[in-house]
């Protein structure tokens, strides 16, 4: 499967059962159908590398916390990437619960009646900057999502090296 950035997948139930709850995923659930979704993008240095950012329909629930951070700290948060039209739905992009993952755990990519989901530019270039923004503050030491990404991102990255060596 060709994984293409800025597009919704759905991971694999074996990577949250290896994973969890060590980083505090989210739990694949299935009601009728699969979730959650992810909005995928690559590592900028390492290029097996993929991360992944849990989107939710929950947008009021995310709106009305990202308020009450606003105006308790005075910041704009960078926990969040809010989407008013998603294939005609609202979604929230949880940034504070974004994770690192290897192709090998993508079970599919999210389609709505066949067809593949555009996630706006405007919504992708959010993400991109907010994420680079948890990056920064990640380099810092400032712990910034419920994952530990420091450690999380080692694990994939000797994940994929033993894979790798397997593959030979």
């Amino acid at each position: 499967m060709e994984i293409i950035e800025g597009k919704l997948y759905f991971i694999k139930d074996k990577f949250i059962e290896k994973y969890n709850p060590k980083y505090h995923l989210m739990e694949n659930k299935e009601t009728g159908t699969k979730r959650p979704t992810y909005f995928c993008f690559r590592d900028k240095i390492d290029k097996n590398i993929l991360w992944f950012v849990p989107m939710s329909s929950k947008y009021d629930k995310y709106l009305k916390l990202y308020n009450d951070i606003k105006s308790k700290k005075g910041i704009e948060p960078n926990n969040f990437v809010f989407a008013r039209n998603l294939a005609g739905k609202k979604a929230v992009f949880l940034i504070q619960n974004m994770f690192p993952t290897l192709e090998k755990y993508i079970e599919q990519e999210y389609k709505k009646a066949g067809i593949s989901i555009k996630v706006p530019k405007a919504v992708k270039e959010e993400i991109d900057k907010k994420t680079r923004d948890i990056f920064a503050l990640t380099n810092r030491g400032v712990i910034a999502t419920f994952t530990n990404l420091p450690e999380f991102i080692n694990d994939i990255k000797n994940e994929y090296k033993k894979w790798k060596k397997t593959r030979r």
